[in-house]
């Protein structure tokens, strides 16, 4: 038990060591590479290459990087990041994920003495960035959603003004804030770097992931096609919009409290064991030593993540 604990804690720190190498160093060192070899031959750049890919970690954690990049949680990650504008490669935000589980289930390991303890921190420790960023992504949509209504009339009045559109996109650009003028700023950049206007706003609504600037984006391609006063329709989705924005509010108030019943539901518990714990630890340890205490635990743990997610649901109302 002893080898297998200090082969996790030297696997933890090997990791760690790695993950701030790739977020620190890794970009710098690579630039610096490629501007060594600007110098080079061709048959010296290749020689170079061919050493690097027989080094056995080498291609290790190449195969690992390229099986994780096939996978479902990579892409929903890389499209998290794009979308909550945080400049990270999904690489290492999985490599942070790992690490913040390990340090949390050696954190359990070490305390408990327990594997299953220790499972759960890994558990905890691996979805806790994730959490994180899915609040980050919801804030950034969310600013996006208020400030569309506002960029909507800036661009009808910049055409009624006498602007083309991608002038009246500028404008936004301009004289607006993030998220917004970010997004906009980004869809020139890429119209004028040689993207189809089309391509520009799909990929745009590929990175917003918005319903609402999703219709925007349908009636600008619609309106490329075939034409139309596209001031007036702007006004139209604009005034839409702010409805939907105010009919939301109105939601989230109503529902606010049902809410706050399900994350009290889900902490209350955990707080009084942490509590009890800290009062008198030998009381509540006996609950993790005996298997029927376990048992219990594992079952009010489940009633409670399903009494959570049911009352999330319930106050769940799509517009």
């Amino acid at each position: 038990m002893e080898t297998l604990l200090m082969l996790f804690i030297f696997v933890t720190v090997l990791l760690m060591f790695y993950s701030f190498y790739l977020v620190v160093f890794e970009q710098r060192v690579t630039i610096k590479n490629r501007l060594k070899q600007t110098g080079k031959s061709l048959e010296e750049f290749h020689e170079e290459q061919e050493r690097r890919q027989k080094s056995l970690l080498n291609r290790l954690l190449s195969n690992m990087i390229r099986y994780s990049e096939k996978s479902n949680y990579y892409a929903r990650i890389k499209s998290k990041l794009l979308q909550a504008y945080i400049k990270m490669k999904p690489i290492e935000f999985i490599e942070i994920s790992i690490m913040g589980g390990l340090f949390w289930g050696m954190v359990l390991w070490m305390t408990t003495g327990k594997f299953f303890a220790a499972l759960i921190g890994f558990v905890l420790g691996f979805r806790v960035p994730e959490v994180l960023l899915e609040t980050l992504r919801r804030k950034r949509a969310k600013q996006l959603n208020d400030q569309l209504p506002q960029a909507l009339s800036l661009i009808s009045n910049g055409l009624r003004a006498g602007f083309s559109f991608p002038q009246a996109m500028a404008v936004v650009g301009r004289e607006m804030e993030s998220p917004i003028a970010d997004e906009f700023a980004k869809v020139l950049r890429d119209n004028s770097y040689g993207k189809n206007m089309d391509e520009a706003l799909m990929d745009l609504s590929k990175r917003t992931d918005d319903e609402d600037l999703d219709i925007f984006i349908t009636t600008l391609l619609i309106h490329l096609q075939v034409g139309g006063d596209l001031s007036e329709i702007l006004d139209t989705i604009s005034e839409t919009i702010r409805e939907r924005v105010k009919l939301k509010g109105d939601i989230r108030t109503m529902t606010a409290q049902s809410q706050m019943s399900a994350v009290v539901i889900g902490i209350l518990p955990i707080a009084i064991a942490a509590v009890m714990f800290v009062l008198n630890p030998d009381y509540i340890g006996k609950l993790f030593q005996d298997p029927l205490g376990l048992t219990m635990l594992g079952i009010a743990g489940t009633m409670i993540l399903f009494g959570a997610f049911i009352l999330t649901r319930i106050v769940k109302v799509k517009i």
